[in-house]
């Protein structure tokens, strides 16, 4: 009875972290596929067709472009 008490508490911990992790920001928004915009990553092999235009971000997650 111990063992399975023990293991229903650790199993509803679990589940308590997890819904406590995310935002109701990000459970809520759903943003469709931006069309133009391609991502790059680091040491990628992507294959230049036409003139490549960047804009410098503000912060580290791009979020906000300097225009």
């Amino acid at each position: 009875m111990k063992r399975t008490t023990l293991y229903m508490l650790i199993a509803l911990a679990t589940a308590a972290s997890a819904l406590a992790s995310v935002s109701p920001k990000e459970a809520t928004s759903i943003e469709p596929a931006s069309r133009n915009e391609t991502v790059i990553e680091k040491n990628q092999a992507f294959p230049l067709v036409g003139p490549l235009t960047v804009q410098e971000c503000l912060n580290e997650d791009c979020t906000q472009l300097r225009s």
